[in-house]
């Protein structure tokens, strides 16, 4: 069986950063967010939030340049600080053990994902990291979940995709791919939705 985890929110308690990083570079950027940035930008990647800041809020630098923005205020907690989902390592010990074979589907770029998941000792589980700048396919849509079943030529039947958000329950749903949600806190307004649509629902690691 192949699992296709996502990092933010499902191993990692890291949302509260996703959360307010925008936020931070807007005003630090002598900018304020609109009422509704919050809950347009936690969906997005980072090339997705870079053209968000330029179309919408007069940035004239390039969506390269508002990357490297953002990462540096995202390195140092990945370095750091962010915390491994307490049980998350156990859960993963128990799909390992019993030979499944896990990947990292992430939003997040790939050198903040590796550096999180090392520091934390995760990294060991996985066989292969997917991001989806590198993809050039975002959650919102199913076709990033089938593109790592090709990848990893694996068939929806055979893999579980591992998510804490609406969005991406949604389409690894509508890519034919079971769910297995885990309940995060930046997802609270939806998960009477995710418990109806994914196959398994948890409110943390511990009931795995």
């Amino acid at each position: 069986m192949l699992y296709i985890f996502d990092m933010d929110g499902v191993l990692l308690d890291s949302m509260p950063l996703w959360e307010h990083l925008g936020i931070d570079y807007l005003k630090r950027n002598g900018r304020e967010p609109k009422t509704d940035f919050r809950d347009r930008v936690i969906k997005m990647s980072m090339p997705e939030a870079a053209e968000l800041l330029r179309s919408e809020y007069g940035f004239t630098c390039s969506a390269p340049e508002i990357i490297k923005g953002l990462d540096s205020l995202a390195e140092e907690f990945y370095t750091t600080t962010a915390p491994m989902k307490s049980g998350a390592d156990k859960a993963l010990e128990k799909i390992c053990a019993a030979g499944g074979r896990c990947v990292i589907l992430t939003a997040t770029d790939r050198p903040l994902a590796e550096i999180a998941l090392e520091r934390t000792g995760l990294k060991k589980f996985f066989c292969r990291i997917y991001t989806c700048t590198e993809l050039r396919l975002y959650k919102s849509s199913p076709k990033v979940f089938e593109k790592v079943l090709e990848l990893e030529n694996t068939d929806p039947k055979d893999a579980v995709v591992v998510e804490d958000a609406w969005h991406a329950v949604q389409s690894a749903s509508l890519a034919g791919i079971p769910v297995l949600a885990i309940y995060d806190a930046s997802s609270k307004n939806h998960w009477e939705d995710i418990q109806r649509t994914a196959k398994r629902a948890l409110s943390d690691w511990s009931q795995f």
